[in-house]
């Protein structure tokens, strides 16, 4: 056997060389095979050196006529190279170089090469290992970190959602789904978005649209999500069963009372800028779903104060349409991310709460020249900046940031800590001043059948940086699952952690002599620090998840237009948001929630039959009606409805089925009808007021609906704008409660007996048929008769039907 065989790692040797003859090391590691074995030392002095066979000899083999010098003048550590220089080490001074024998050809340092042997009598003025001074910071290895440096000043609260007065009255179990999604999704930014579609729709010469008929537009859009249809969007508005095939419509136009046509109208229509805003597409390009994004984000930080912990990663808005490099109404950015289910489109950045997983925060990757403008720009990594951008509303908080590679360094650590937050990454590629090169040469041993068992980890601490000055110290760890992951943390401890819990499956053979398949779960340790680490690493992927792989509005609703699919991701966050807040307080009071498909199909049904619409959902015996027109009869509460002529159309049912039944015919002799015309105009003249835009009032009072029949009365005008003039004139008189309506919006009921729609019938013989309610003097009786035209146009008769 050859001597070179004889020795092995880990062997205390002596060096032959001239220079430094008989220093003493230790192999740290074997290049190569049979006689041309190269051995990697690690000296005592603290440096290494490749030597072969002659230039070393095992500990005490030394022969005795040569005498060791100490040297007189000791090698530069690599931090005061690093002082004199100002840079990173330079690997071109070898210690094979220096401590080589003479005719031997000795072999450079491979730049990831690291050395895991430990000496008692070590000196503390020299480094033993260059890699743990990455660019000049200077880390330590620690055995473990029992108490957590955060202690003090980390942020404990749990997650609450903030609830105004008025919704804090509800209880949770009274609290609908609907609820949660008005609480989510940006409300403020509705009123501008109806002004926006309005421009759009004047224009086109389109109904106006209403807040009612918007939010019932959303719903319609998620029924069809969650029962999607082949076919195109006429699929969905096909009734009952289609006789020469086995599909079945899904009736929409019928259950959802909504045309074809008027979808289609506000979807094209559907914008959240105004056309004369004055902004240049090259000053703002992305100005089409700024009004989204910027009201999502104040929606977010009034309704929920997140908890201890918060994760940052990306968002995808799928988009594979045109770009706009070559198309101008293109996206102006566009991300491909190969790796990503979704990996093309509009990229955003979020921040999510650990503890319920709702999105907090957004920030959209609008390019490389618009990114530069943004705040922290300057910092010199956009990692770093857009973390800083995310967390801002929460700076100085203590709170616990999570990220994955894509924004974790030293850097953002670092930068984190100065504004009040901690944090807490896995390192990948941007491990500049990180002792990456270090920890993952330990990596090889840990593992099953290996000198150290699965799970186990090593710590570094740093609290100095390159330029000398201290700081609080940061920590890296390094945790040697299957494969290692190193993280780079603020906070936590090395305690033992709860186990990593894995579930696996193996084929046995059974008693039978047949194959079984027996599961069982695998347990790997891991400190509490890579615990609390993962604990919401994951939050904004489990989003995802829901969002992109269960809802799937983005795959339902195909269209060109790039901010449509943007507001359709935010559509789907809300909704996702919502379910993930109503699970997360019905789980706080021991009840089950819903799962997800239930909470969307409640959530559509209650936004299509929305309280803006001013109907309530129909029920099968037609109680709630009876109960408002019971309620109204004593004069004890007023309904918050949003349109008149609906709440008077569910009025008159609910009076309908009253028992006995009320005649619509005015009838002095009857008593309890005033009472009902008093308690309905109270109602319109001050509360409705308060809640909703004239225009809306009045065209509602005109398109009163007969019970059991089609609409039998018009607007007592042949003009809109005339009314609507006449109307914010007057007000209803408001100042004047006695004073008549003058004819700005009466409301005339038709005798049950006389059937034919006035359109059929002249004005002078209608005379005797028509009331005029409300305490409208007999002048205002005849105007309002006289007022009927034949000639109204098409599109105040189609505003009306879809009033």
């Amino acid at each position: 056997m050859s001597k070179s065989a004889q020795l092995k790692i880990g062997d205390k040797v002596q060096s032959k060389c001239k220079v430094n003859f008989g220093a003493k090391g230790i192999i740290s590691s074997i290049i190569g095979n049979g006689n041309r074995k190269k051995f990697v030392v690690d000296w005592d002095l603290g440096s290494q050196s490749i030597h072969g066979l002659r230039g070393i000899c095992r500990d005490g083999q030394l022969p005795l006529q040569k005498q060791y010098t100490q040297p007189t003048k000791r090698r530069k550590t690599a931090v005061a190279l690093l002082d004199e220089e100002g840079s990173t080490y330079d690997d071109s001074t070898s210690s094979s170089e220096e401590y080589s024998e003479e005719g031997e050809s000795d072999t450079e340092l491979p730049s990831n090469h690291n050395s895991d042997v430990q000496h008692d009598d070590q000196d503390q003025d020299v480094p033993r290992d260059r890699n743990l001074f990455p660019h000049g910071r200077q880390w330590e290895l620690l055995p473990d970190l029992v108490f957590d440096p955060a202690v003090h000043d980390k942020f404990t609260q749990e997650t609450r959602i903030k609830w105004n007065q008025v919704e804090q009255l509800k209880s949770i179990q009274d609290r609908t789904e609907i609820d949660y999604f008005f609480h989510f999704y940006p409300m403020q930014t509705v009123q501008q978005t109806l002004n926006c579609m309005g421009e759009r729709m004047a224009r086109k010469r389109y109904n106006p649209i209403s807040k009612g008929e918007f939010f019932k537009w959303l719903g319609i859009r998620l029924a069809m999500t969650i029962e999607p249809r082949r076919g195109g969007i006429q699929a969905y508005w096909k009734e009952g069963e289609d006789p020469h095939t086995f599909s079945l419509g899904a009736s929409i136009g019928s259950r959802a009372k909504m045309s074809r046509h008027r979808f289609e109208e506000i979807q094209e229509c559907l914008a959240f800028c105004s056309m004369h805003d004055g902004i240049a597409p090259e000053d703002d390009p992305w100005k089409e779903i700024r009004l989204i994004i910027d009201g999502f984000n104040d929606n977010r930080q009034q309704g929920i104060i997140p908890g201890s912990h918060i994760a940052v990663d990306e968002v995808m808005s799928a988009w594979y349409g045109a770009e706009a490099t070559w198309v101008a109404e293109g996206m102006p950015h566009v991300t491909k991310i190969p790796r990503k289910p979704e990996g093309e489109g509009a990229e955003m950045k979020a921040l999510a709460d650990g503890q319920t997983k709702i999105l907090i925060r957004l920030d959209v990757m609008e390019g490389k020249e618009h990114q530069r403008k943004k705040a922290f720009a300057d910092i010199g990594s956009e990692g770093t900046a857009v973390t800083l951008r995310l967390t801002q509303p929460w700076f100085g908080s203590g709170r616990v940031v999570h990220a994955d590679s894509a924004f974790s360094s030293v850097k953002t650590c670092m930068a984190l800590r100065q504004y009040g937050l901690h944090f807490m990454g896995i390192i990948k590629t941007a491990h500049k001043e990180y002792p990456l090169t270090y920890l993952t040469s330990k990596a090889d041993e840990y593992g099953t059948g290996k000198v150290k068992p699965r799970g186990g980890h090593l710590l570094l601490r740093s609290t100095m940086g390159p330029d000398d000055s201290t700081h609080p110290p940061i920590f890296a760890l390094g945790w040697y699952d299957k494969k290692g992951k190193y993280l780079i943390s603020s906070c936590g401890t090395t305690l033992p952690g709860i186990p990593c819990k894995r579930p696996r499956f193996k084929k046995i053979v059974n008693n039978d002599g047949f194959y079984e398949t027996v599961a069982y779960t695998k347990e790997v340790r891991r400190p509490a620090m890579v615990e609390e680490f993962f604990s919401c690493f994951s939050s904004i992927d489990i989003h995802d998840h829901y969002r992109q792989g269960s809802l799937e509005m983005e795959r339902q609703w195909v269209t060109r237009r790039w901010h449509h699919r943007i507001f359709c991701t935010v559509l789907g966050i809300c909704i996702v948001d919502s379910f993930f807040a109503q699970k997360f307080e019905v789980t706080m009071i021991n009840h089950e929630p819903n799962d997800f498909n239930t909470f969307c199909g409640r959530l559509a049904r209650q936004l299509i039959f929305n309280e803006f619409l001013g109907n309530i959902m129909p029920t099968r015996d037609g109680t709630e009606n009876e109960q408002i027109a019971t309620d109204f009869l004593q004069g004890e509460k007023y309904p918050t409805l949003g349109c008149v002529s609906r709440f008077i159309t569910t009025l008159l049912d609910g009076l309908q089925s009253h028992s006995p039944p009320i005649h619509w015919q005015l009838q002095s002799s009857w008593g309890n009808l005033p009472s009902v015309v008093q308690n309905v105009r109270s109602f319109i003249l001050k509360d409705m007021r308060a809640r909703w835009d004239p225009t809306d009032i009045l065209l509602g009072m005109g398109a009163i609906t007969h019970p059991g029949h089609k609409s039998l009365s018009w607007l007592n005008a042949t003009n809109k704008q005339t009314i609507v003039d006449q109307l914010r004139s007057e007000m209803f008189a408001i100042s004047h409660p006695n004073a008549g309506t003058a004819g700005a919006g009466a409301i005339i009921t038709l005798d049950p007996d006389v059937i034919e729609p006035p359109a059929k019938r002249r004005a002078t013989e209608a005379n005797d048929d028509f009331n005029v309610l409300f305490g409208c003097s007999d002048n205002t009786e005849q105007e309002a008769v006289h007022a009927l035209d034949d000639d109204i146009d098409d599109e105040m008769q189609r505003y009306l039907h879809s009033t």
